[in-house]
């Protein structure tokens, strides 16, 4: 059985990297992007699971601009975390990595690079156009090193 959370392709069905033809839909997202390349991401892989949304450049608040992130139910984060505990999207325990699935799926952004600003926080720029955003991440079900990332909101900066 699939289970859609935030970001996720599907549970249990052994995928390793955030499909690289995904969208954001309004809400939580049926699947994820793939990272785009810097020194610290993973290998995309194409998932058949997109969800419709938009993936423009025009997706992108203004400089200044606050913007929600997943916005998971305690019960999609615990589903998400089995679905991370039973091999699928291993990218999960990797903030920046989670970041860059965030905006490739959010604002289609497709050549980024992300840096650890603090444990909680991954600055990603888009090299395309040199927007930058701040994104906000926790670990909603567990504190611990194979605890789940999932960013909680954002900020664009440039």
């Amino acid at each position: 059985m699939a289970v859609s959370v935030g970001l996720v392709t599907s549970c249990g069905d052994g995928d390793t990297t955030p499909g690289a033809q995904s969208t954001m839909s309004a809400s939580v997202p049926a699947s994820a992007p793939a990272p785009a390349t810097t020194a610290e991401s993973a290998p995309a892989s194409s998932s058949p699971e997109t969800s419709p949304a938009a993936t423009s450049e025009d997706a992108t608040p203004p400089a200044g601009s606050s913007f929600p992130g997943e916005d998971l139910t305690p019960e999609q984060a615990e589903a998400l975390q089995r679905a991370v505990d039973e091999g699928s999207q291993p990218w999960r325990l990797d903030p920046s990595l989670v970041a860059q699935a965030f905006v490739a799926d959010r604002f289609g952004w497709s050549d980024t690079d992300a840096r650890a600003a603090d444990p909680h926080t991954v600055e990603v720029t888009n090299r395309a156009d040199g927007s930058i955003v701040v994104l906000q991440l926790r670990r909603p079900v567990r504190e611990s090193a194979d605890g789940i990332w999932v960013v909680t909101d954002g900020v664009r900066i440039g």
